[in-house]
Protein backbone atom coordinates (compact mmCIF):
# COMPACT_ATOMS: atom_id res chain seq x y z
CA UNK A 1 0.00 0.00 0.00
CA UNK A 2 1.46 3.56 -0.34
CA UNK A 3 2.57 5.61 2.15
CA UNK A 4 -0.29 8.58 1.01
CA UNK A 5 -2.57 9.81 3.36
CA UNK A 6 -5.44 8.88 1.09
CA UNK A 7 -3.90 5.51 0.68
CA UNK A 8 -6.84 2.58 0.70
CA UNK A 9 -6.84 -0.72 2.49
CA UNK A 10 -5.53 -3.52 0.74
CA UNK A 11 -9.64 -4.58 0.53
CA UNK A 12 -10.61 -1.41 -1.12
CA UNK A 13 -7.52 -1.64 -3.70
CA UNK A 14 -8.85 -5.22 -4.62
CA UNK A 15 -12.04 -3.49 -5.06
CA UNK A 16 -11.07 -0.68 -7.14
CA UNK A 17 -8.63 -3.18 -9.09
CA UNK A 18 -11.86 -5.77 -9.83
CA UNK A 19 -14.19 -2.33 -10.97
CA UNK A 20 -11.02 -1.76 -13.40
CA UNK A 21 -10.81 -5.19 -14.90
CA UNK A 22 -14.75 -6.01 -14.91
CA UNK A 23 -14.73 -2.55 -16.67
CA UNK A 24 -12.01 -3.59 -19.32
CA UNK A 25 -13.44 -7.08 -19.70
CA UNK A 26 -17.01 -5.72 -20.50
CA UNK A 27 -15.93 -2.70 -22.30
CA UNK A 28 -13.26 -3.93 -24.34
CA UNK A 29 -10.91 -1.53 -23.35
CA UNK A 30 -7.56 -1.62 -22.03
CA UNK A 31 -6.49 -1.87 -18.33
CA UNK A 32 -4.06 1.28 -19.02
CA UNK A 33 -7.47 3.24 -21.26
CA UNK A 34 -9.66 2.26 -17.86
CA UNK A 35 -7.05 3.39 -15.11
CA UNK A 36 -6.28 6.55 -16.89
CA UNK A 37 -9.75 7.15 -17.76
CA UNK A 38 -10.82 6.84 -14.29
CA UNK A 39 -7.69 8.76 -12.97
CA UNK A 40 -6.15 5.95 -10.89
CA UNK A 41 -3.29 6.10 -8.68
CA UNK A 42 -0.27 4.59 -10.06
CA UNK A 43 1.30 3.92 -6.50
CA UNK A 44 -2.08 2.37 -5.08
CA UNK A 45 -2.44 -1.79 -5.03
CA UNK A 46 -5.46 -1.63 -6.86
CA UNK A 47 -3.54 0.02 -9.51
CA UNK A 48 -0.63 -2.65 -9.69
CA UNK A 49 -2.79 -5.36 -9.17
CA UNK A 50 -4.96 -4.55 -12.14
CA UNK A 51 -2.04 -4.00 -14.76
CA UNK A 52 -0.73 -7.04 -13.47
CA UNK A 53 -3.05 -9.23 -14.40
CA UNK A 54 -3.45 -7.17 -17.61
CA UNK A 55 0.04 -8.17 -18.14
CA UNK A 56 -0.07 -11.40 -17.69
CA UNK A 57 -3.59 -12.24 -18.80
CA UNK A 58 -2.72 -15.36 -20.74
CA UNK A 59 -0.66 -16.91 -18.28
CA UNK A 60 -3.15 -16.24 -15.75
CA UNK A 61 -6.16 -17.49 -17.82
CA UNK A 62 -4.59 -20.74 -18.88
CA UNK A 63 -3.84 -21.22 -15.07
CA UNK A 64 -7.79 -21.52 -14.25
CA UNK A 65 -8.81 -23.33 -17.24
CA UNK A 66 -6.41 -26.02 -16.07
CA UNK A 67 -7.73 -26.46 -12.87
CA UNK A 68 -11.61 -25.48 -13.67
CA UNK A 69 -13.28 -28.80 -14.52
CA UNK A 70 -15.39 -28.85 -17.21
CA UNK A 71 -15.17 -24.88 -16.94
CA UNK A 72 -13.41 -22.53 -19.16
CA UNK A 73 -12.69 -19.15 -17.94
CA UNK A 74 -14.46 -17.79 -21.05
CA UNK A 75 -17.46 -19.14 -19.53
CA UNK A 76 -17.58 -17.94 -16.24
CA UNK A 77 -18.98 -14.47 -15.28
CA UNK A 78 -17.18 -11.58 -15.80
CA UNK A 79 -16.61 -10.90 -11.94
CA UNK A 80 -15.78 -14.09 -11.17
CA UNK A 81 -13.13 -13.98 -14.20
CA UNK A 82 -11.63 -10.69 -12.58
CA UNK A 83 -11.66 -12.26 -9.28
CA UNK A 84 -10.16 -14.95 -10.32
CA UNK A 85 -7.47 -13.70 -12.25
CA UNK A 86 -6.79 -10.91 -9.11
CA UNK A 87 -5.98 -14.12 -7.17
CA UNK A 88 -3.93 -16.01 -9.24
CA UNK A 89 -1.93 -12.61 -10.29
CA UNK A 90 -1.41 -12.17 -6.26
CA UNK A 91 -0.54 -15.99 -5.81
CA UNK A 92 2.04 -16.11 -8.62
CA UNK A 93 3.37 -12.82 -8.02
CA UNK A 94 2.91 -11.50 -4.67
CA UNK A 95 4.94 -13.59 -2.32
CA UNK A 96 4.04 -11.11 0.35
CA UNK A 97 0.52 -11.79 0.57
CA UNK A 98 0.07 -15.13 2.19
CA UNK A 99 -2.16 -17.86 0.43
CA UNK A 100 -4.78 -17.53 3.28
CA UNK A 101 -5.38 -13.90 2.67
CA UNK A 102 -5.36 -13.97 -0.92
CA UNK A 103 -8.13 -17.14 -1.06
CA UNK A 104 -10.23 -15.00 1.50
CA UNK A 105 -10.33 -11.93 0.37
CA UNK A 106 -11.17 -13.57 -3.47
CA UNK A 107 -13.72 -14.88 -1.38
CA UNK A 108 -14.97 -11.67 0.25
CA UNK A 109 -15.26 -10.25 -2.69
CA UNK A 110 -17.15 -13.02 -4.49
CA UNK A 111 -19.52 -13.10 -1.91
CA UNK A 112 -20.10 -8.98 -2.08
CA UNK A 113 -20.42 -9.22 -6.24
CA UNK A 114 -21.18 -12.06 -7.42
CA UNK A 115 -23.62 -15.28 -7.19
CA UNK A 116 -23.82 -17.71 -3.72
CA UNK A 117 -22.47 -20.05 -6.11
CA UNK A 118 -19.40 -18.13 -6.68
CA UNK A 119 -17.89 -18.07 -3.49
CA UNK A 120 -17.17 -21.32 -2.83
CA UNK A 121 -16.21 -21.94 -6.75
CA UNK A 122 -13.47 -19.63 -6.53
CA UNK A 123 -12.34 -20.71 -3.52
CA UNK A 124 -11.98 -24.40 -5.03
CA UNK A 125 -9.80 -22.94 -8.01
CA UNK A 126 -7.82 -20.72 -5.85
CA UNK A 127 -6.86 -23.75 -3.24
CA UNK A 128 -5.84 -25.58 -6.12
CA UNK A 129 -3.37 -23.11 -8.06
CA UNK A 130 -1.81 -22.32 -4.37
CA UNK A 131 -0.85 -25.84 -3.91
CA UNK A 132 1.09 -26.24 -7.24
CA UNK A 133 2.79 -22.80 -7.03
CA UNK A 134 2.73 -22.27 -3.54
CA UNK A 135 2.98 -25.18 -2.09
CA UNK A 136 4.64 -24.69 1.46
CA UNK A 137 2.72 -21.65 2.25
CA UNK A 138 -0.67 -21.35 4.67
Amino acid sequence: MSGSPLSLSRREDREAALSFLYEADMSGDTIDEVTQRRFADPDEYGTTLALGVAETLDELDERVDAVADEWTIARMAGIDRAILRMGVWELLHNANVPVSAVVSEAVALAEQYSTEKSAPFINGILVKIAGQVRPSDD
